[in-house]
């Protein structure tokens, strides 16, 4: 073409852009194919100067990335990343780039935050696509907004969307590893490690081996001159920020899952071992050259931390030396600075008993590579402060694991070394019974005399409140010390301790009084709550390796679970259950209504720790998805803390969808009368008996309470609302058909043969729920839709066969779908109608706004859908008519609202039609001519027992029983 030509066919493009939605589509396409035409081969004045078709055509690509059609949307963002291509190629600025890339005052980063979350995944994966190519032009920062989306896209349901993201995010932080990116990335990336896909889990290992572990590497080398220097700036890329964020608490076990399945491979380098090492010295090195108190010092967080984790693949890399010098500096140098203050602050005790535990599990790992004097010597030590009783809990099983390791180290045979393990082992639990029982009687005596208050007794009192505190603290690690060893030795024997700790547990009973040793009664819930928790923690411990101990008290942990009112205690609790539940299933498993009631617990870190906990026994198929199970999950898809919805959402989403995709079709009618606490249902009530059965009827009644979300308040119809339409999102088409003719038959047909009462709110409640579902848009079923929803997890796969196939699908149940309208929903209605309007129901109203919505697919149809009907014909079409008419004036006047049914307003004046028929339908009502009977018309009847005189349970309707006679769609083996 000649240039005007060209110039020409241009503007013939940028109209198309903004015409109907195949237009839109092809203008996308050939505008990026303009796009190497319209500009030079190096950019000049005239190539993306303002009024250029060139800048024209790429403004069309922008502007398509927020189209109404999500076909088009995907597309144009996907011709975007192209153009960039080509924008780049031509020497394009960067800060050019990012105001042709900008749509008014919206740039490219916020644009790209809400494609993130489109609704459409074609979109949301385009979006991502692109992010990665136009990671240079985002800008550094990186908006918060925008990483938060990327960072969510890495839990998406769809497997490519999750490739795609986490492709994106890791662009972002090997371009920008600032501490906001890295924080991030550490949130979204690793967790992947537990994803169902393969292919994810590997591409996970390989970036944090090339962004985490191989910048780490790069210290391994590194030399202290004599010139002082800043720690940070002698570490590049960020070393120390990424060590410290590694260890944080949420990612760990998912970083520990990523340095196992490396080291298993054989991708775990030596050099990381020694790069730690390094990190570690210099950091000490640095500190003593500025003549600081060495007590004062700590290492770089994480690095103490990462070595424990990678020493166990790389032992022969960790230097002994390097361990015995720190032990000292950590063990001695640490005992010396408790309660010693220095010019510089308060010595780092927590963190050097952080630091204490990760370098005892390196020489646990190493501990055969060790010399076995040194080792013999190191065991002897541990030994002796085990002893002591006065070392942070957090360091007691470092302690006796790292004595079992070495034992074994310093034997000559196994058989030496089990002797010699299982000799300080008693050693061990009988020194802990002699504590335990020393402060049980001193406690009992104490609350025994201290019957009179007295001056002289005051001060006795507030003598013995400190040594009191030391017996108890001492007393407090004894017992944990023998919960430790006896799962490190389950031989062991316990049997002077199991007495004592059922006294500690069984104090905080009111009924009856424990007797204490001494004679005296004690509740240590109140005196010691530290140590009443310890020894429940213990008893489980002991458990664990005790079946016949197990049977006794696996009743006391349900019966404390449900009445304790320590949240610390309820969370160790349900950690024992979940244990118990992998060991003594048989013996658990008549209390899971029981345990699931933890669940709404008050304490959010309980209710997260119990749906993290129930959720990973689901996986590992301990527990099955039948009876209440189900049911009591779905509140926390609208639980108040947000990191539980998000949870909730991805096992719905994910996980459950996979694992059993019919139980949401097959539980969802009983879960709309759970959720809304209506017994007044027949296969509801069943449900129920039975499980008042398997435990008392006023703990089942607490417990249906307990989980319902009853109410007819907007809140709580859009929590029930919210779960109703996670659930429909898990559904096929055919499950969504099946589930609109179950709602009908036994909701909606239900309160036409009297067997839900709609005088009551918990059934208006019902009613109007499944009202509501039937009208969503999750519910409606047409081509459109379909092919909205298909999704190809092949980059490739989209091809003209399955996209003939998916429309053929589509076909097939858009007739199936109005084949169910007609047959079976729309009589119930007229019956529904009818009866609610002798009754004058408030849900009226709902009736009708959802037959608007489930008709307006239907206009040409009116005559043949409700042929039965003809005054129910017209006030729907008036409604409808009017609702346009309302919607389209507020459109013109740029109003928002458009008139409701409750506010009567006139139709447009200028809608004929609308006009018409409301003189028609007002007419009719002047004559008060109501709705016909249902045995007057010509159509397949719903038979009413609501005239009979009495109710007759055993009459049902034929057409009810047609519906209830179809064939299932599948069985699911989890339900």
């Amino acid at each position: 073409m000649e240039p005007l030509q060209r110039e020409g066919f241009a503007a013939y493009l940028v109209a198309m852009s903004r015409g109907k939605a195949k237009g839109r589509l092809f203008a996308v396409d050939m505008v990026l194919a303009m796009l190497p035409v319209l500009l030079p081969s190096e950019i000049d004045e005239s190539g993306l100067q303002e009024g250029s078709w060139g800048l024209k055509c790429v403004q069309v690509l922008v502007e398509r990335c927020s189209d109404s059609a999500g076909a088009v949307r995907a597309r144009a963002l996907t011709n975007a990343a192209h153009a960039l291509d080509v924008l780049s190629e031509r020497g394009v600025e960067v800060d050019r780039l990012q105001e042709v890339m900008k749509i008014g005052n919206m740039g490219l980063g916020e644009l790209l935050r809400r494609r993130c979350i489109d609704d459409k995944a074609a979109v949301r994966k385009a979006a991502l696509v692109l992010i990665t190519k136009a990671i240079g032009l985002i800008g550094r920062p990186v908006d918060e907004s925008l990483l938060t989306a990327m960072g969510a896209a890495c839990s998406d349901p769809l497997v490519t969307i999750r490739k795609a993201a986490l492709a994106a995010i890791s662009e972002v932080f090997r371009k920008f590893p600032d501490e906001s990116v890295t924080k991030e990335w550490l949130q979204a990336v690793p967790s992947l490690m537990i994803d169902s896909e393969t292919s994810i889990q590997e591409e996970c290992e390989n970036l944090f081996l090339e962004l985490v572990l191989n910048r780490v590497c790069q210290a391994a080398n590194l030399k202290l001159d004599d010139d002082s220097v800043n720690l940070e700036e002698l570490f590049p890329d960020g070393t120390l920020d990424l060590l410290k964020s590694i260890c944080d608490g949420e990612v760990v076990p998912c970083i520990k899952r990523i340095c196992a399945s490396l080291g298993k491979k054989k991708k775990l380098r030596p050099m990381l071992a020694s790069s730690l090492q390094n990190i570690i010295t210099i950091s000490e090195t640095l500190w003593l050259r500025s003549s600081k108190p060495i007590e004062n010092w700590t290492a770089p967080a994480g690095a103490w931390w990462l070595l424990s984790e990678v020493s166990s693949f790389a032992p022969k890399s960790v230097n002994w030396k390097f361990l015995s010098h720190h032990w000292k500096l950590l063990d001695n140098v640490g005992q010396e600075g408790k309660g010693k203050a220095s010019s510089e602050g308060e010595p780092n005790s927590a963190l050097w008993a952080v630091d204490r535990v990760s370098l005892l599990q390196t020489i646990s790992n190493v501990s055969m590579e060790l010399p076995v004097e040194p080792a013999a010597e190191l065991a002897h030590s541990l030994l002796t402060r085990i002893e002591n009783f006065d070392m942070n809990l957090s360091e007691v099983d470092a302690h006796v694991k790292s004595l079992k390791t070495l034992c074994k180290r310093k034997a000559k045979t196994a058989k030496e070394a089990e002797a010699l393990i299982m000799k300080w082992v008693q050693q061990l639990i009988n020194k802990a019974v002699d504590n335990l029982e020393r402060y049980i009687k001193g406690t009992s005596q104490d609350s025994r005399g201290c019957s009179y208050n007295t001056p002289l007794t005051g001060k006795l009192k507030g003598r013995k409140e400190a040594s009191t505190s030391k017996e108890m603290s001492e007393a407090v690690i004894a017992v944990f010390t023998v919960g430790s060893v006896i799962l490190a030795c389950p031989d062991a024997s316990v049997q002077g301790i199991i007495p004592l700790l059922h006294t500690v547990i069984t104090s905080g009973n009111p009924e009856p009084r424990p007797t204490m040793l001494a004679g005296g009664a004690v509740s240590f819930n109140e005196v010691a709550p530290s140590l009443y928790i310890q020894s429940w923690d213990t008893m489980a411990k002991i458990c664990l390796v005790d079946d016949k101990l197990a049977k006794r008290y696996i009743p006391l942990f349900v019966q404390e679970l449900e009445r304790s009112d320590l949240a610390t205690l309820r969370n160790n609790i349900m950690i024992a259950m979940a244990d118990f539940y992998v060991r003594y299933t048989a013996l658990v498993d008549c209390y899971m209504s029981k345990i699931t009631k933890v669940l709404r617990d008050p304490c959010e870190v309980v209710r997260r720790q119990t749906f993290v906990l129930l959720a990973k026994l689901l996986q590992r198929d301990y527990v099955k998805w039948r009876g209440v199970l189900f049911l009591r999950f779905l509140p926390s898809l609208v639980d108040e803390s947000d990191k539980i919805r998000h949870l909730a959402d991805y096992l719905f989403g994910s996980i459950l969808k996979a694992k059993a995709p019919l139980l949401a079709y097959n539980s969802f009618i009983e879960a709309i009368y759970v959720l809304n606490n209506c017994t007044g249902h027949g296969g509801y009530s069943e449900s129920q008996s039975q499980s008042q059965s398997s435990q008392g009827s006023q703990s089942s009644d607490r417990g249906q309470t307990l989980f319902a979300i009853r109410g007819t308040d907007e809140s709580s119809r859009s929590k029930r609302m919210h779960i109703y339409v996670s659930l429909l999102k898990q559904m096929a088409p055919e499950h969504l058909l099946a589930t609109s003719a179950k709602l009908c038959a036994e909701i909606l047909a239900g309160v036409c043969d009297g067997l839900l009462s709609v005088d009551d709110a918990a059934g208006r409640a019902v009613v109007q729920d499944a009202l509501q579902i039937l009208a969503c848009k999750e519910m409606r079923i047409h081509p459109s839709i379909l092919a909205d929803n298909f999704e190809m997890d092949d980059d490739g796969g989209d091809g003209g066969t399955a996209n003939a196939l998916q429309a053929a699908k589509g076909r097939a149940v858009t007739q199936v779908a109005k084949k169910n309208l007609i047959q079976i929903a729309i009589p119930i209605f007229i019956e529904l109608k009818r009866l609610l309007e002798s009754k004058n129901s408030p849900l009226t109203g709902c009736l009708m706004e959802c037959l608007r919505t489930l008709l307006k697919d239907y206009k040409n149809e009116f005559d043949e859908i409700l042929v039965a009907d003809k005054q129910l014909q017209k006030e729907l079409l008036y409604d409808m008519q009017k609702f346009e008419a309302g919607k389209g004036k507020s459109s013109r006047d740029g109003e928002a609202a458009g008139p409701s049914r409750s506010s009567p307003a006139a139709p447009d004046p200028g809608d004929a039609a609308a006009k018409a028929t409301a003189r028609s339908v007002l007419k009719e009502m002047n004559r008060n001519v109501p709705t016909p009977p249902l045995h007057t018309m010509s159509v397949p009847k719903v038979k009413s027992v609501l005239g009979t005189g009495a109710l007759s349970g055993s009459r049902r309707p034929a057409i009810l029983e047609s519906v209830r006679r179809l064939e299932p769609f599948g069985s699911d083996d989890e339900n």
